[in-house]
């Protein structure tokens, strides 16, 4: 394995030989065989861990365990404890994702500190695992390579060496390792993706899983290659990060992949594939008027192109996880997963919905021109707008009404009605509650 992982570091232009290097170290397999594999290749190593404090003892344990393995083989250890649970009642979503969020930014706050690559115990299965929550979830062009090789100062020797492989290892060599308890809960999609999806597919076709890492390997490949053919082609048309733009139709319809150069585009500023989709039916279409937002920016179809610019009013968006949907405390919204059946509210200022028949994440955000809804009791669709403007809502208040999305479709428009197919029955088993601030 070691010279599989040179390779790869090589081949990647990952690490300059014997360069001095953060490691990301959990406490498990992945990152214990990364840390031998490294300093094995003479790299000077130093560990960086994150206690997420998720766990009680369990997490003070992989800390000291640690800490200890590195006394013993004069390692430069470093760790931080981070809040997640409080960073998630924020409204930044899953606990899953608070972690990642103060995980990452700990190891940036690292790097600027002490100007070194941070080394990532992320492997071929973690990839194969990546692409298909991507897919599951909606993705883009970049969604489709999974997790790259190289990101910043990040780097992931392992990318290319499957799991059996690191357990081997460390095997092999006596590594010691602890097991993460979370990694078998099934409530998370990676965990369900790992124990059940994965499994399936080598027992359908063996060496499935083999096949699959190379095609991930190639559509990586592929990604960055359309990246550069579409900034040729787009030359003086990409915008600037964070700087409003306008582009013609005729520049996006003349390029050989027009959807795949507004993903290129509009990502960078938010926008889901499924909105961009929509964006690309518009410019199709010539919808004029149809406005499209995301976070801080808001896409505009004009008679001659699209016009991106930052959102008047900047109303946030809300994302809805599967992964340990809780309260959140600073969002003019609560929700909460629960066992059902649940009684029914009044009013459409709280709604009650079957959870397996939606399409996680969730979003609450701005409503735009092009949304429809399928409102319970009427035959066919309705433009969102024409629900406000029946609901008499004034014109001062409209930019601030909210949506609840589910892939590509509005399930709520929040205060006002409520889509069909979505509601919550006397034999649901997992229900999402979710209501509006008094």
């Amino acid at each position: 394995m070691l010279d599989e992982v040179k390779r790869a570091i090589k081949g990647s232009n990952m690490l300059q030989h014997g360069e001095a290097v953060h490691v990301a170290v959990s406490g498990g397999v992945d990152s214990m065989v990364l840390l031998h594999v490294l300093r094995s290749l003479g790299y000077s190593c130093s560990v960086a861990h994150v206690d997420h404090g998720l766990r009680g003892i369990e997490s003070t344990g992989d800390r000291d365990f640690i800490e200890e393995y590195c006394s013993k083989h004069n390692v430069p250890f470093r760790s931080v404890e981070v809040d997640v649970r409080s960073r998630a009642e924020e409204g930044i979503g899953s606990v899953q994702m608070a972690a990642r969020e103060l995980r990452y930014a700990w190891f940036e706050a690292l790097h600027a500190e002490e100007p070194m690559p941070v080394a990532l115990g992320h492997h071929q299965d973690d990839a194969t695992e990546t692409l298909f929550i991507n897919l599951l979830r909606g993705t883009g062009l970049h969604g489709w390579a999974s997790i790259p090789p190289i990101s910043g100062f990040f780097v992931r020797p392992l990318l290319g060496v499957n799991r059996a492989a690191i357990l081997a290892y460390a095997t092999q060599h006596q590594i010691p390792f602890r097991e993460d308890s979370s990694n078998t809960d099934p409530k998370y999609l990676r965990n369900r993706i790992r124990h059940e999806l994965l499994p399936m597919l080598e027992d359908l076709r063996p060496g499935a899983l083999r096949a699959i890492g190379r095609s991930v390997v190639a559509l990586r490949e592929l990604q960055s290659a359309a990246d550069r053919s579409l900034i040729g082609e787009l030359s003086g048309s990409v915008p600037e990060p964070n700087a409003p733009f306008c582009l013609l139709f005729d520049r996006i319809e003349e390029l050989p992949s027009a959807r795949v150069a507004l993903d290129l585009i509009l990502r960078p500023f938010g926008f889901h594939p499924s909105t961009i989709e929509r964006i690309g039916s518009a410019i199709t279409e010539r919808s004029t008027g149809a406005v499209f937002r995301t976070g801080n920016w808001s896409l505009c179809i004009d008679r001659s192109g699209i016009i991106v610019e930052h959102a008047k009013g900047e109303y946030p968006r809300y994302i809805i996880d599967d992964e340990g949907v809780a309260e959140t405390q600073t969002s003019p919204f609560q929700w909460r997963s629960e066992k059902g059946p649940v009684p029914i509210p009044v009013g459409m200022h709280e709604v009650v919905l079957d959870a397996d028949k939606l399409e996680f994440p969730l979003e609450l955000r701005p409503w735009c021109e092009a949304d429809r809804i399928r409102p319970i009791g009427l035959a066919g669709s309705k433009l969102v707008s024409d629900i406000l403007i029946d609901a008499k809502v004034p014109m001062t208040d409209k930019a601030g009404c909210y949506v609840l999305t589910s892939g590509d479709e509005v399930v709520w428009v929040v205060g006002h009605r409520l889509a069909e197919g979505f509601s919550a029955g006397p034999l649901t088993d997992r229900v999402l509650r979710i209501r509006t601030r008094e």
